[in-house]
């Protein structure tokens, strides 16, 4: 084993320390809040480490798609997010903005997939491609087929991931994805509504640090030398 070699592991096994003290509260009924909002912190740490020169959000979203082994999942559209956008809090926010004739589509989820109650009991989450084969397949006067395909990724689980679950908790200590159901004599009792939950968090960041702890190891490198 190389000095390297050996420094890495002594600087993964801090961090696989750390992970699990973050763990541990998911299964404590008082602090599964907590739990999220470290889990979500430490995914944040590690894009920050793999990907130093990019922005917050562009590192975070990278690094999940690219060592969680979750990309499919992260991916997928949120139908009901998509259709419940122009009552959310990004209505006005400008990238958004860009996507085009988001009415028109929104028509043409609702008529293949149900309202919005529908969409909740029913198929939520649907592949991109998917998505734009149906939009593709009933095309209206004006519709952009490119702006649709670029745009279309401020709805996926990845982007929700950072602007809902990151950024809410450590910004605003909130968590839309979790809902209070009852507040107990021994504690309270949460119920997810979304399909990023604090397991999945968990599996998503124990992933992205083993494989990136692998591929260190592997190449010789720190994860900001990658």
């Amino acid at each position: 084993m190389t000095t390297k070699t050996h420094y890495m592991k002594a600087y993964f096994e801090q961090l696989e320390k750390d992970l699990v003290r973050a763990q541990s509260l998911l299964g404590k009924t008082n602090h599964y809040l907590d739990a999220i909002l470290l889990l979500s912190c430490h995914i944040g740490s590690f894009g920050s480490l793999r990907f130093p020169k990019l922005r917050d959000n562009e590192a975070y979203k990278k690094v999940v798609l690219e060592y969680s082994g979750k990309r499919a999942f992260y991916e997928q559209i949120d139908l009901l997010f998509f259709c419940q956008w122009p009552r959310s809090e990004f209505k006005d926010h400008g990238c958004y903005l860009k996507l085009k004739n988001h009415s028109e589509i929104t028509k043409i989820i609702n008529r293949n997939y149900g309202d919005e109650n529908a969409i909740k009991s029913g198929e939520r989450y649907i592949e991109p491609d998917e998505f734009i084969k149906l939009i593709d397949s009933h095309s209206f006067n004006d519709y952009d087929h490119a702006n649709l395909e670029q745009y279309l990724p401020l709805f996926n689980n990845s982007e929700l991931l950072y602007r809902y679950v990151r950024c809410q908790a450590v910004h605003s200590n909130q968590f839309p994805f979790v809902n209070i159901v009852h507040v107990m004599e021994n504690g309270i009792r949460y119920e997810d509504n979304h399909a990023i939950t604090g397991a999945v968090l968990n599996e998503t960041a124990s992933s992205i640090l083993s494989a990136l702890k692998d591929e260190c190891i592997q190449e010789q490198k720190w994860p900001w030398e990658l």
